[in-house]
C-alpha cells in the first residue's frame, strides 16, 4: 500500500536513507527542527521542534531519549536557531513514550518551563508507580491474552522498566483539545489525538500553517495503536480512526512528525493509516472464522507482520499483542466478534461469533 505525498523534508529524507543524523533545519522564520539522539532504536532519531517569537522566547515539542547526546543535539539546535536554554518558557510531549518525554524532566530544571502534556497521559503513568501492582497486572493481562508458562514470565515488565517510567517528567498543565499554548505574538493550538496513546497531543502552528504530529501520522511508518496493562479501558482503534478524521483540516498545513521526514498531503496519508487497518481487522476477522476459539495471542502469531511474528520479541511482541488487542476490542464493540462469557479473569479469553466486517 503506497499514498501519493509530497516530500517536503529532501534532507531529512537523504538522511533516513544514509542512516545519518539531519542537520538542524528551519522550517518557517519561527520553527527549527533538531533531531535528538535515539540510537538505541530502529528510529534513531526523534525530531525535537523549536516554535519562538519575535520576543526571542521559545516553546519546546517533543525533546526527545534523555542522554547526553541528546542534550548537545538540543543545546546545539538552540544555538543555531539564535537561542538559548533560558529562552525555553515552555516544553510540550505530545506523549508519554520515552524518546518524547524523556528528556522534559531536565530539560524542565534546567529552565524552570511549563511541562505541557494531556491529562489521560498520567493514568499511564500512575499505573506504573507501584511496582508489584504493575507486574502483577501486567502478568495477569498477558494471561487473559492467551499468552503462557515461560513465554509470559519473558515478556512481564520487570522492576527496571518500572522504575524507568516513574522517573519521567509529570505535567505541570493540563492540555486539552482547542487550547492555546501560551506564547506571545504566536498563534499555536493543541489538537487531542487519542489513538497510539490515550492523551495523545498533535500541534498546529496557524502563523507558520504546519502541524506537528508527534507519531500520530508519519510518512511512512504505521504508528501503534494498541492496548496495554494499565488497566484503563478504552476503543483505542475507534478512538484513532476519529483522530485521522480530524487531520482533514489541515490538509494544506506541512507536516512536522516526529520520526522520518517531513511531507505534505496530511488527509490522503491519514485514510491510508485508515485503510491499513481496516484491511487489519478483516484480516483477523477471517483468521478467527477459519479457526474459532483462538486467544488474543494465537490471532497476533497468525497475523501478517512486516518483520515476521518469529523476527518479533521483548518490546515488540508485546507491541504486535497489544495492537491486535486493540483490533480485537474494535470488533467486539461494533458487533463483528465476542469473547467466550464462560472464562474466569484469570482464563484466557477466547475468540467467538465472528461475524463479517461491515465498512
Amino acid at each position: 500500500m503506497s499514498v501519493a505525498i509530497e516530500i517536503t523534508g529532501a534532507i531529512q529524507k537523504q538522511a533516513w536513507i544514509d542512516k545519518v543524523s539531519p542537520p538542524v533545519e528551519q522550517v518557517s522564520a519561527f520553527v527549527w527542527s533538531v533531531a535528538i539522539d535515539f540510537r538505541e532504536n530502529p528510529v534513531r532519531h526523534t525530531f525535537c521542534y523549536i516554535l519562538s517569537n519575535e520576543s526571542g522566547e521559545c516553546l519546546i515539542v517533543d525533546p526527545g531519549w534523555e542522554s547526553d547526546d541528546g542534550w548537545d543535539d538540543l543545546t546545539a539546535g538552540l544555538a543555531l536557531a539564535g537561542l538559548s536554554m533560558k529562552s525555553i518558557v515552555g516544553i510540550v510531549s505530545t506523549h508519554y513514550h520515552p524518546d518524547h518525554l524523556g528528556m522534559v524532566g531536565r530539560l524542565a530544571q534546567e529552565t524552570g518551563a511549563w511541562i505541557g502534556m494531556h491529562e489521560r497521559e498520567v493514568h499511564f503513568l500512575d499505573s506504573r508507580l507501584n511496582s508489584g501492582e504493575a507486574m502483577a497486572r501486567d502478568r495477569d493481562w498477558l494471561i487473559r491474552c492467551g499468552v503462557a508458562g515461560e513465554e509470559a514470565e519473558s515478556l512481564i515488565l520487570t522492576p527496571a522498566e518500572i522504575e524507568y517510567y516513574r522517573g519521567l517528567a509529570r505535567p505541570t498543565v493540563f492540555l486539552q483539545h482547542g487550547d492555546a499554548l501560551p506564547l506571545p505574538g504566536r498563534n499555536i493550538r493543541v489538537i487531542a489525538t487519542p489513538g497510539h496513546t490515550a492523551g495523545h497531543l498533535c500541534i498546529v502552528d496557524l502563523d507558520s500553517e504546519v502541524i506537528f504530529t508527534g507519531d500520530h501520522v508519519l510518512p511512512r511508518i504505521t504508528p501503534n495503536i494498541g492496548i496495554n496493562s494499565t488497566g484503563e479501558e478504552r476503543n483505542a482503534l475507534e478512538e484513532y480512526y476519529q483522530s485521522l478524521d480530524l487531520m482533514i483540516e489541515w490538509d494544506a498545513f506541512e507536516v512536522c512528525p516526529a520520526h522520518e521526514y517531513r511531507f505534505r498531503g496530511l488527509a490522503e496519508r491519514s485514510r491510508d493509516l485508515k485503510l491499513h487497518h481496516q484491511e487489519r481487522s478483516q484480516e483477523i476477522l477471517d483468521i478467527a472464522s477459519a479457526t474459532p476459539g483462538l486467544t488474543a495471542w494465537q490471532v497476533a502469531e497468525r497475523l501478517t507482520w512486516s518483520r515476521g511474528w518469529t523476527a518479533l520479541n521483548g518490546v515488540n511482541l508485546r507491541a504486535a499483542l497489544s495492537e491486535t488487542l486493540s483490533h480485537l476490542e474494535y470488533l467486539v464493540r461494533t458487533g463483528r466478534v465476542s469473547w467466550d462469557p464462560d472464562d474466569d479473569l484469570r482464563s484466557p479469553a477466547r475468540v467467538r461469533n465472528v461475524l463479517k466486517l461491515r465498512r
